[in-house]
């Protein structure tokens, strides 16, 4: 069941997000990014595009993982804010194993013209940057 989620705050998109990939909506979860994304893998690399970017998000959509923030931060500045958050994933592999993980996420998101936030540079692997 899709519920509605305010978007016009950072929470709400971050919200509206983690739902789309706990559903699988991979064409919703695509639409929380800006036409000049930058996503970073979990190796470094930068991925520019939304074509790209909707690449990236097939597996994790795939795997329909439950997605919470532990703890967040965020901080706006006019149109731009910056999301920094701590995360638990749990998820069943494709092979049916469960997985849990811990992250850190950083990223910068965008308020578009009709007050929808969106990232423009989303890291969601940013723990890996400072380890």
């Amino acid at each position: 069941m899709i519920e509605n989620f305010n978007r016009t705050s950072p929470e709400g998109a971050v919200k509206y997000f983690r739902n789309c990939i706990y559903l699988g909506d991979l064409k919703g979860a695509l639409s929380c990014f800006d036409p000049e994304a930058t996503y970073i893998e979990r190796n470094g690399q930068e991925i520019k595009g939304l074509g790209n970017i909707e690449k990236a998000l097939q597996s994790i959509c795939s795997w329909k993982p439950e997605i919470k923030g532990i703890k967040q931060r965020v901080t706006i500045v006019g149109d731009l804010a910056i999301w920094i958050d701590k995360y638990h994933v749990k998820a069943k592999m494709p092979n049916g194993e469960p997985m849990e993980i811990e992250g850190v996420t950083a990223c910068i998101m965008k308020r578009n013209i009709d007050g929808i936030w969106l990232w423009l540079v989303d890291n969601p692997f940013a723990a890996n940057d400072i380890e």
